[in-house]
């Protein structure tokens, strides 16, 4: 009887002991990517300390602090006077050049700021990017965030000037829209450049540079009116060229837009987007160990 009992059991096999003897091969592999648009929802908190931060240590020690947001765009300002206005003698489409000039610095003010302490934002936190969990997408975020009252104090200068000289739209109450394209658009430069930054340093050596051409291929101080058709093309495919022109015809009573390129930046804004966000989420599982 035993000896049957034996032999059933030798034929009846325990499935977990076979698991348990077979040799098993586990293969791991980094994961491309691991951010999800919903983690940004979590990260409120830490965006928002880390743009107090940046907005504080941008003026921190500076004789002039916070004062620069004035000074800056005035002294861009007086330059287009003398170059555009008292020289070239360029046409605002009946509007006053000041005021013109102005809405203009309003959107290129931020786009600046955004670009100088967003592409770099990674790399001055080298420590929290290696040695914490801190999310690394909350860094550009912020430092766009850090960037709103370069366009505010600006495009309160224009609204004070429009209002003054009589050329304020009553289409003023569509200027947060105007600024969420802009903000939409300057995050997706942003994260490409920042992600970009932490493996090709050059990128910020390079920025200023490519920031004072960049001044001079939107309509900042310009209308779209006084260039040669070839010119026009090229400053038509400027995103920013876009954003301008819809913030100018949002503020400024009689302004009329041209509207190639507010259907450029329209879709180059969605495809900016879209790229800023897959570059960086692809780039961020691997920033720790090449920043």
């Amino acid at each position: 009887m035993n000896r049957i009992e034996a032999q059933q059991g030798a034929a009846v096999r325990d499935p977990y002991r076979d698991q348990l003897e077979s040799p098993v091969e586990r293969v791991i592999v980094p994961t491309k990517r691991r951010l999800k648009p919903r983690d940004l929802l979590g990260d409120a908190p830490v965006i928002r300390v880390l743009a107090v931060r940046d907005f504080k240590v941008k003026y921190k020690q500076s004789m002039l602090g916070p004062l620069w947001l004035v000074f800056q765009p005035l002294a861009l300002l007086a330059a287009f006077l003398v170059a555009f206005r008292g020289l070239a003698d360029v046409e605002s489409s009946g509007v006053p050049y000041a005021v013109f000039a102005l809405v203009g610095l309003a959107v290129w003010s931020f786009f600046q700021a955004a670009m100088t302490i967003g592409t770099a934002s990674l790399i001055t936190n080298v420590n929290y990017v290696r040695f914490t969990p801190c999310p690394r997408q909350a860094f550009p975020i912020a430092a766009v965030i850090a960037s709103v009252p370069a366009f505010g104090v600006t495009a309160a200068g224009a609204l004070v000037s429009a209002a003054a000289t009589g050329v304020l739209s009553p289409r003023v109450g569509l200027l947060p829209l105007a600024f969420l394209w802009l903000a939409v658009l300057t995050l997706g430069i942003v994260a490409i450049s920042s992600s970009l930054a932490v493996r090709y340093r050059d990128m910020i050596s390079a920025l200023p540079f490519l920031l004072q051409v960049g001044l001079f291929f939107a309509p900042i101080g310009y209308s779209l009116a006084s260039l040669s058709p070839t010119l026009r093309v090229i400053v038509d495919l400027n995103p920013l060229t876009g954003v301008i022109e819809a913030t100018r015809w949002i503020m400024l009573s009689g302004y009329d837009p041209s509207f190639e390129p507010l259907a450029f930046a329209l879709v180059e804004t969605v495809l900016v987007a879209a790229i800023g966000w897959r570059v960086f989420s692809r780039l961020e599982t691997t920033m720790a160990d090449v920043i």
